[in-house]
């Protein structure tokens, strides 16, 4: 038995189960990270730029450029109405619904585009490329950023083994294999001069709660849908075997590795 309908779609419907994973990597990393000044960094804003956020998902990330006084244009982009309407809600952003492959946009409309940890959900990330390329004049910079293969695959893996246990597997459409080892020959496919800066890092749980929590919010990437009959079957095994570890690890902590890269061109 397997539970059919699970889409990215389904996934970002909510915008709860993102709000878990990014409030989980900014209080559990084991080492201070700021993805946000990663990106910002290798783009080089002087604050006037036209500025496109590919698969934004709440705004959080042109939310903070508001914060810090841009005054250029501010767009967010995704494929899910719950995701644009939050970026909506943002003072001086404008939530735009579409797909990564066919922007809607013209060419060289933008002088900045970022695309965050998406990429690796698109069916066809070549284009979804050049469409970035496409939508960015010539001199601007685009930056993409996607994980190291195997990021956080400890609780990963011990989802889905629960999840096997009652028929249930990832789904196909959640991912593709865009990580951060084949990323940077796709981006020099399409662009010139490609440069990757890479972040090493793991999340660390001391406590059972917080892991479960975490664990929950990857149940759609392990083959289990919010409406799934087996979904409290499979937290609760989860979550028994979570509380056993630490139970029978006194004093140790949870430690999952993760990373990233950040892929930044010119656009020539």
């Amino acid at each position: 038995m397997s539970d059919t309908g699970l889409t990215l779609s389904s996934e970002y419907a909510s915008t709860t189960p993102l709000q878990i994973r990014i409030d989980t990597h900014a209080r559990h990393s084991e080492h201070h990270g700021d993805p946000v000044h990663a990106v910002l960094d290798t783009l080089e804003l002087t604050g006037s730029e036209a500025v496109a956020d590919i698969g934004c998902g709440d705004g959080r990330f042109l939310a903070q450029l508001v914060e810090f006084g841009h005054r250029g244009r501010l767009v967010g982009v995704d494929n899910s109405t719950a995701m644009v309407a939050a970026a909506d809600t943002v003072p001086g952003v404008e939530g735009v619904l579409g797909n990564a492959g066919d922007l809607p946009f013209a060419y060289d409309e933008f002088d900045r585009t970022t695309a965050r940890h998406m990429l690796y959900h698109v069916p066809d990330p070549g284009r979804a490329l050049r469409e970035l390329r496409r939508i960015t004049r010539p001199g601007g910079r685009v930056a993409v950023t996607v994980n190291h293969p195997v990021t956080c695959g400890r609780t990963r893996q011990l989802v889905i083994d629960h999840a096997r246990g009652f028929g249930l597997t990832p789904a196909e459409n959640m991912a593709n294999g865009v990580n951060s080892t084949t990323l940077p020959t796709m981006m020099s496919e399409v662009f010139r001069d490609v440069r990757i800066h890479s972040f090493d890092n793991a999340l660390i749980f001391d406590t059972a709660a917080p892991l479960v929590r975490f664990a929950e919010a990857l149940f759609s990437f392990c083959g289990i849908a919010t409406d799934s009959p087996h979904r409290g079957s499979v937290l609760a095994a989860v979550t028994t075997d979570i509380e056993a570890w630490f139970a029978s690890h006194p004093g140790e902590v949870w430690r999952d590795p993760k990373g990233y890269i950040v892929a930044t061109a010119i656009v020539q």
